[in-house]
C-alpha cells in the first residue's frame, strides 16, 4: 500500500473515531418541526443529516463548474493536438 492510501485510510479512521464520541454524547432526542409534521430524533442523527445535506447541496452546486472546466481542458486539448500536428507537418 502506497503512503497516500495509508494517510487515507489513518484520516477515515480517526474521522470515524470522532464520529463515535460525537454520536455517543449527543444522544438527546430533539424535536424537529416540518411543515406539516413533527418528529423527535437523536441530536447525533440530526447532525449527520445535515452534514449529508450540506455535502449534497455544495457538490450540486460545484459540478456546472467542474463540468465546464473539464470541457474547457478538452477543448484546449484538441487545439494543442491541431497545433502539434501543424507544426510536425510543416
Amino acid at each position: 500500500m502506497k503512503v497516500k492510501g495509508l494517510l487515507i485510510l489513518i484520516a477515515i479512521l480517526i474521522l470515524l473515531i470522532l464520529a463515535s464520541f460525537i454520536g455517543s454524547y449527543n444522544s438527546h432526542l430533539v424535536s424537529i418541526h416540518y411543515l406539516i409534521a413533527k418528529a423527535d430524533i437523536k441530536l447525533s442523527y440530526l447532525l449527520a443529516i445535515t452534514l449529508v445535506i450540506g455535502f449534497l447541496m455544495c457538490l450540486f452546486a460545484f459540478i456546472p463548474y467542474i463540468l465546464r472546466l473539464k470541457w474547457q481542458i478538452t477543448m484546449l486539448n484538441r487545439k494543442n493536438k491541431k497545433l502539434l500536428q501543424r507544426n510536425t507537418d510543416s
